[in-house]
């Protein structure tokens, strides 16, 4: 009996050896999923039995099997069966540590994250597509005033597959140089849930409904919320505690705006996103900052919202959070979208408050082909105690022209002329921000300074 197990072991081990895996991307894992301080690593591969992945610090002497899942689409004009994607759980990793993986054909190294309260480093961008993937992705992960990232951050709009999921694939093989060695984590956008029709909208593909985004990607949900597209999240980085919040949640289907599904999926992330930011330990963990697709204050003039005759103040936030949008465009207003596409500006009406509460450092979202910064902002008005606001739509896939009319005073820097990403360095005292355009190294677009909210624990 001993013998016929070692020679089943045997066995698995010779058939990832002889297994060619492709896509492979490392994500932070968490405890919500049984994996503290953990990684998850996922690739995609033709073998329908589970894999081993070995790893370790200094040898490969640790073992991790594979769970499998895949996925098929079957539309009268749009048919796609995916490959075999294998995952495996690294948990309870040493912090900070250089770790080395071998699965199949394929090997690499990352480093885990820091420990809790170590300074952080984290490489953020949104809207990224395929167009100017190597670019950007090279930004990401080069120096930048001394600082690596610890992890990579999407804030939506990963591959522009809009339903066509055969990009999804050409997707993460492009970005496997930086995410085989650089942990991931991210949130959807719009095109991860209600765009179809491709990324030339030129096919019958439908939209996605979350389809390619939870099948492909490992974020530390339950399983239960992952299968009911509840993909809002937190994660502690070192000393950032990071919030991942789906502006889309609750949307399926073509027109289910003001149903019971709809309500209870948005009141549900609302109660979630409550309790989390009431049980922060900001002497631990002094720097919060919220991930998210869609801004809210931005002054570009695609994908703008409003709920009341003057753009960015909300004089009743229930009916606002309740879908009821200020829809009379003006031609300084940019134009208006409703519920479905531009869903932020009735969640900010019941977010910003919490936002103030628990004192947000910083929101970074995408969405809008641009970059930009804000002052400090709290209810459309400079205000040192609120959160400064972030557009890093800036991945790749095009850019965005034209401002609204007036412009706010809260608007502090704007381009959208660049294609670049964020630097967000996490240190003792402060919380650094940096923009940095794709293909330079020293010059840096914009730099801002959010000082520490509390003092250190003794």
């Amino acid at each position: 009996m001993q013998v016929s197990k070692r020679l089943a072991g045997l066995a698995a081990i010779a058939t990832a050896a002889a297994s060619s895996v492709s896509q492979v991307h490392v994500t932070l894992s968490s405890e919500v999923v049984g994996c503290k301080d953990g990684v998850s690593i996922t690739f995609a591969s033709d073998e329908a039995s589970p894999l081993k992945l070995s790893y370790g610090l200094d040898t490969l002497d640790k073992v991790a099997s594979t769970t499998i899942n895949s996925y098929n689409i079957d539309q009268v004009n749009c048919t796609y069966k995916s490959p075999n994607f294998h995952t495996a759980q690294l948990c309870n990793l040493k912090p900070n540590s250089k770790y080395t993986y071998s699965v199949g054909d394929f090997k690499q190294s990352f480093k885990s994250i820091p420990a809790k309260g170590e300074k952080t480093v984290l490489a953020v961008v949104g809207d990224v597509g395929i167009e100017q993937i190597e670019a950007t992705i090279t930004n990401m992960a080069a120096e930048l005033k001394g600082t690596t990232p610890d992890a990579a951050i999407i804030v939506g709009d990963w591959a522009y597959a809009n339903g066509y999921h055969a990009d999804w694939d050409k997707w993460f093989v492009a970005t496997q140089p930086l995410f085989s060695k650089i942990p991931l984590l991210g949130i959807n956008g719009n095109h991860e849930v209600i765009q179809g029709n491709g990324v030339n909208y030129d096919n019958k593909c439908k939209p996605e409904y979350y389809s390619a985004y939870s099948n492909r990607i490992v974020t530390p949900i339950t399983d239960e919320a992952d299968k009911d597209h509840r993909t809002y999240y937190s994660k502690v980085i070192g000393k950032i505690h990071s919030i991942f919040l789906d502006d889309y949640t609750g949307i399926l289907g073509d027109n289910n705006i003001g149903s019971d599904y709809w309500k209870q999926h948005r009141k549900a992330q609302l109660d979630w996103l409550t309790k989390e930011l009431a049980s922060i330990d900001r002497t631990v963990t002094p720097y919060l900052v919220v991930f998210k697709h869609n801004p809210y204050y931005n002054t570009w003039a695609n994908h703008q919202c409003q709920c009341s005759p003057t753009k960015f103040e909300i004089n009743d936030p229930e009916a606002c959070w309740n879908g009821q949008y200020y829809t009379n465009s003006t031609a300084g207003s940019g134009k208006l979208g409703n519920t479905r596409s531009e869903p932020h500006c009735g969640l900010q009406a019941k977010f910003e408050d919490l936002y103030q509460k628990a004192g947000v450092d910083a929101v970074i979202a995408g969405h809008v082909h641009a970059y930009e910064r804000t002052a400090p902002i709290y209810k459309n008005k400079i205000d040192p105690t609120g959160a400064t606001y972030f557009t890093v739509g800036t991945g790749g896939h095009g850019l965005y022209q034209g401002a609204i009319s007036p412009i706010p005073e809260w608007s502090k820097s704007t381009s959208s002329s660049l294609y670049g990403a964020s630097r967000v360095v996490a240190d003792d005292d402060k919380l650094t921000i940096y923009f940095r355009a794709n293909g330079e190294s020293s010059n840096i677009f914009d730099t801002v300074e959010i000082p520490r909210r509390t003092k250190p624990a003794c």
